[in-house]
């Protein structure tokens, strides 16, 4: 796997509009993933993971509170083989801000990746995530790295 900053929408959009990424990030008032285009400016950075030249993965950072906030996608298929090693390398790329991370509580899984990669929670929001008419917590977590 090749990790490398990416400017290319299209390759950035074909992991975040993947239907069970997009199903999964995004909340009841969010746009259908057909129309969506990723922020390509200063305030973003995407580092995407690349295997035979095919994107499979994707860290977000944007400005965030005193630093920055950072998405993590893998690509399903790709999950078990890469999403831990790509989330250790792209953490590389995270320079030297604070780092946050928001995850609602309905995505137990993702917080336990995010805990064991040395995240803690620093504070949640109630029902600060609408999924299929259901509020949910969030909680925000920040890097120990």
């Amino acid at each position: 796997m090749i990790l490398k900053e990416c400017f290319d929408a299209k390759d950035i959009k074909s992991i975040l509009c993947h239907p069970e990424i997009y199903d999964t990030i995004s909340s009841d008032n969010c746009i259908g993933a057909s129309y969506f285009e990723p922020p390509i400016n200063d305030d973003y950075k995407y580092i995407v993971g690349y295997v035979n030249d095919k994107p499979i993965s994707v860290m977000i950072y944007h400005k965030y509170l005193d630093g920055n906030e950072c998405h993590v996608q893998v690509l399903p298929e790709f999950r078990k083989e890469y999403a831990i090693k790509f989330g250790e390398q792209s953490l590389e790329f995270r320079g030297n801000l604070p780092l946050y991370a928001e995850i609602p509580e309905l995505y137990k899984n993702v917080l336990a990746f995010a805990l064991a990669n040395n995240f803690y929670v620093i504070n949640t929001i109630n029902d600060g995530y609408i999924k299929n008419g259901v509020k949910h917590l969030v909680n925000i977590l920040k890097y120990r790295g």
